[in-house]
């Protein structure tokens, strides 16, 4: 009976993990400097483990199933996501410049962007294929 009641638990906070990430990812999507790629992938992770159906639109979604898709296949970003995300981090560091904001928060924001941009450009741009020509 705990174990059951547990499960449950553990059920419905994957699935408000899931409604929570992806309405980050609409915002993310409307608003620069918030990361939507991320809280799809964090999205689609738990809404595997507590919503179904959640994770069916997800992968089935024509905006959000390629990205899925490399992403579970090599961890692979596409050039033009990664062109898109340079070009919005560019945006919002030229934003932080130019804004009255503290130095500091400008600097670790400009150097979290930094530290973002170099690993994504690190990661592949296509899904390998796994069967050999003969």
């Amino acid at each position: 009976m705990l174990s059951e009641v547990n499960k449950k638990g553990k059920r419905l906070f994957y699935q408000i993990i899931a409604v929570l990430s992806l309405i980050m990812a609409f915002v993310g999507v409307l608003v620069p400097g918030i990361p939507a790629t991320e809280f799809i992938l964090l999205c689609a992770w738990s809404s595997s483990k507590g919503s179904p159906r959640i994770h069916r639109f997800l992968n089935n979604n024509r905006f959000t199933g390629p990205t899925l898709y490399n992403w579970k296949n090599g961890k692979v970003i596409s050039k033009n996501n990664k062109i898109l995300s340079s070009l919005s981090m560019m945006f919002c560091a030229c934003l932080l410049f130019y804004s009255n904001v503290n130095v500091y928060l400008v600097f670790f924001a400009i150097s979290g962007m930094f530290v973002g941009f170099i690993w994504m450009w690190s990661r592949p741009e296509e899904v390998k294929n796994l069967t050999k020509e003969c």
